[in-house]
Parts: structure tokens; sequence; C-alpha cells
């Protein structure tokens, strides 16, 4: 006599996954306490940027080894500065080049962007203006004005409802920025004016930063 031995039926068990970094527990709470949903300019407001500016400063300032290590930072980046190669033919490439090094030499290029270096690092960004110098010791005026990062601003009354200005840069409508509001004098100066600014042009004004977050337009330190 045989005897069938019935399958056992087939369940499917339904797998509840889950993300660890997801859960609030009483282990992880104060953990995460901090953490926003913030957009990249919200989260890095004038008053919050100012404050890692002013820490970052007296670290870097009190500590030999992240002073070193902003200074290789700026020497490694920069060097002795730019050259200009021009691989055309003819002997006007040797002139242009001889007369490029003698206008960085005559307005310090290089001295001046590794200062922009170590901004960025210690600031989070440097700015500079493009500038017509009279006293710049050569044929060319063009020169280089380093601007520090808490001039450019605009934390007073009459741009708070300006949807387009972002601390002291004005974008259009493409996020292309278009005028840079810059202090006369530096906030932490003694003859600082309240409100007195200069609007910049965005062409002629450099802005070096690094924006770790898409919508970012201020920089934090390294």
């Amino acid at each position: 006599m045989f005897f069938w031995k019935k399958k056992p039926r087939q369940t499917v068990k339904i797998v509840q996954a889950k993300y660890d970094a997801a859960q609030t527990t009483l282990d992880n709470m104060r953990h995460w306490a901090m953490a926003d949903a913030l957009s990249a300019d919200a989260g890095m407001t004038p008053d919050i940027r100012r404050t890692l500016r002013n820490r970052s400063r007296y670290e870097v300032a009190n500590n030999s080894y992240a002073k070193g290590m902003i200074l290789s930072i700026a020497g490694d980046c920069i060097g002795t500065g730019p050259r200009l190669q021009l691989a055309g033919p003819g002997e006007m490439n040797n002139a242009i080049e001889d007369e490029f090094a003698d206008w960085c030499k005559a307005i310090d290029l290089p001295g001046k962007l590794r200062t922009m270096r170590m901004a960025r690092a210690t600031d989070g960004e440097a700015f500079a203006a493009l500038i017509h110098n009279p006293k710049v010791d050569h044929p060319v005026k063009l020169d280089l004005q380093l601007v520090e990062a808490d001039r450019v601003t605009s934390c007073d009354i009459l741009f708070q409802n300006l949807p387009d200005v972002v601390d002291g840069i004005e974008y259009d409508r493409r996020g292309n920025p278009t005028l840079y509001y810059v202090l006369k004098n530096h906030p932490g100066d003694l003859s600082y004016t309240f409100n007195h600014y200069d609007r910049v042009a965005a062409s002629v004004m450099l802005h070096w930063y690094r924006p770790d977050r898409p919508g970012q337009h201020r920089g934090i330190p390294e």
C-alpha cells in the first residue's frame, strides 16, 4: 500500500526592511536632535556664518598647527602664481608672456591669490574686485582689490523684502549674480558707518567658495 505525502503549502513572507538611520530611539535621540530640513541658505544664515568665521579665525590665529596647514594649502595651491604660456608661432609670444609676468609682479598677484586661498579656508569664501588703479607701475592699470567676506552683506532692514538678494549678492531670475553690496567699511572697524554700501557689478567681482549643496550661495569655513 502506498501513501502519498501531501506537500506543505508554501507561504510568502513579507520582509519589512528599515533604515537604521531613520529610526529615532532613546539611544540616538540626542545625536539627531539638531538635524533639520532647512535649505542651504537658511541653514547658513549671516549670524551662523559670522560665528563660524570668528571661531575659525581665532583657531588659526592661536593654533600653530592650523596656521601651518592654512599656509601649506595656500602655498601648494597658488605657489609662485600663474604664468602665461602662448603656443602660437612668432616672437610676440615671449614678449606677451614677459609683459604678463611684469604685470603680475606689479600688482603682487601671487601674494593676493595666496591671501584669497587662505581666506577661503578660514572664512569659507574670498572676494576680489577688478579695479582700475593708476598707481600700478605698469602700462596695464588693472588691479585686484581684496574684499573680506564680512563686508559683503545685506543684514539691515532695507534688504529684508528683496527675494533675489542673498546676504549681499543680488541674483536674476535664472540664478546669475548681478550685483554685490559691499560695505564701505569693515563692520569691525572703529570707523564703521551703518548702511553705507558700494554696489559692485558682478562682471568685476570674483567670488571664490566651494558650494557643498545645490542652491548654496555663500561659503562656510573649511
